[in-house]
């Protein structure tokens, strides 16, 4: 045989010793994949059966074990994605799409922007009834209760949508029925979303990321410093007043300012856009008074990061109605929210602030209206079939395809997931 080929030979058989190697003697350590991914655990001769050979299962199960589990698949999966990036502009993040300029979106926030996602009066009413209720019994206590609609990417950029989502226009949206009716019902309501907007073309350093979901580390900081002089109105307390010392201005992205280009998985960090960064200081000298309860999405993360323990004697964030930061992401020590006493946990704090991004409009505020209402209003009580409508409303998966269904019967979204809920209460109760 010829050097050429025998080099050639020994070449591929070591490309192909190399990924068992990997797997079992670490050679290099890649970077982890951003990004939530179901692997199967790893192969194991244990699930070895005659008869699971015979029929089959046995290799199937194996097969697919080995793939997720295969030595340099990391590095595999971010030059897969490079390729399908750089050349036809195809994303192998779920749920994310580019749009135009390279801008990237979380498709759910275009979906809410032009009213895909609007789940009517149906579902939107009897919760904001619920939260005026709230809203009066923390009033009547002394407690400042308020209503922050926070912006979204798709409000904001409208114009690097892609136009294909724009077949059938704009249509009526969650965010324009809650932001009317709240007016109506006189919820106190601070519209961040508008404020954003009016910023939009005056704003020294961009408020929203190219390749991030959630507001700019800077726009988070705009946002801080007007939501709390809201407090300081509200309350009328004086909070330690916060500085800005100094804005490094980088094309170095930082933390939530790249959380999609983060989730492509790429091998070459996408090109650098130019943000800002403020460095802040607090005065440390003005007594802090007041004790606060947030009650919000993941948006908030980037505030109380910046001033956790800096302006209130008590800062507490429930997550989505569900967890308490900071023990919100680790699922190993998770911190969920005691609500057996509500009520008294409630008033325990000198305002409640409940915040709410463009792509939770349809969530029903994750069931803290309903439980804050309860909370207030003990002997009343909502229809059986209710819980299968919130499950419905707080599962993205579930809720998707309830649009889908929707529009294929021809009948509004809240419609749809009602009835829907109705017949799974009935099957429980047969």
């Amino acid at each position: 045989m010829r050097p050429g080929k025998l080099l050639l030979l020994f070449l591929i058989l070591i490309l192909l010793i190399l990924p068992l190697c990997q797997s079992h003697f670490l050679l290099v350590r890649e970077h982890q994949l951003k990004g939530y991914f179901n692997l199967k655990l790893p192969p194991s001769l244990k699930e070895f059966t005659w008869k699971r050979w015979f029929s089959g299962t046995f290799q199937e199960e194996m097969t697919s074990r080995t793939n997720d589990h295969i030595g340099f698949r990391n590095s595999f999966f971010r030059v897969n994605n490079e390729v399908d990036y750089r050349l036809f502009h195809l994303l192998h993040a779920q749920g994310f799409v580019e749009g135009k300029k390279g801008y990237l979106f979380e498709e759910d926030y275009i979906r809410e922007y032009l009213g895909d996602y609007f789940v009517g009066p149906e579902i939107l009413e009897p919760r904001l009834k619920k939260l005026r209720q709230v809203s009066s019994g923390l009033e009547k206590a002394g407690i400042p209760f308020v209503l922050v609609v926070e912006p979204g990417k798709a409000s904001f950029f409208p114009e690097y949508i892609p136009d294909h989502y724009f077949a059938f226009g704009k249509r009526p949206s969650n965010y324009e029925y809650i932001l009317k009716r709240s007016k109506e019902l006189e919820i106190p309501v601070v519209d961040l979303n508008r404020y954003f907007l009016g910023l939009k073309d005056t704003s020294r350093y961009p408020l929203f990321p190219k390749y991030g979901m959630h507001w700019s580390i800077y726009g988070s900081v705009v946002a801080m410093d007007t939501l709390f002089r809201y407090v300081e109105a509200k309350t009328g307390a004086s909070l330690p007043v916060m500085s800005i010392t100094k804005i490094e201005v980088s094309d170095s992205m930082r933390w939530t300012d790249k959380d999609i280009g983060e989730l492509l998985n790429l091998i070459f960090p996408l090109s650098g856009e130019w943000l800002a960064y403020p460095e802040l200081a607090f005065d440390t000298a003005t007594p802090k008074k007041i004790s606060i309860l947030v009650i919000a999405d993941s948006y908030y993360i980037n505030i109380i990061h910046n001033c956790s323990g800096q302006l209130f004697k008590d800062h507490t964030y429930w997550y989505y109605n569900s967890k308490v930061y900071p023990h919100i992401i680790d699922d190993r020590d998770p911190k969920y929210i005691d609500k057996t006493k509500m009520k008294k946990q409630l008033l325990s704090f000198d305002m409640v602030l409940l915040m709410v991004s463009e792509i939770n409009m349809h969530c029903g505020f994750w069931n803290f209206a309903d439980e804050a209402y309860l909370a207030f209003h003990p002997d009343d009580s909502d229809p059986s079939w209710y819980p299968y409508e919130k499950d419905i409303l707080n599962n993205r998966e579930w809720f998707r395809f309830m649009v889908t269904k929707a529009k294929d019967s021809h009948i509004s979204t809240g419609k749809a997931i009602i009835r829907d809920a109705k017949y799974l209460d009935m099957c429980k109760n047969q």
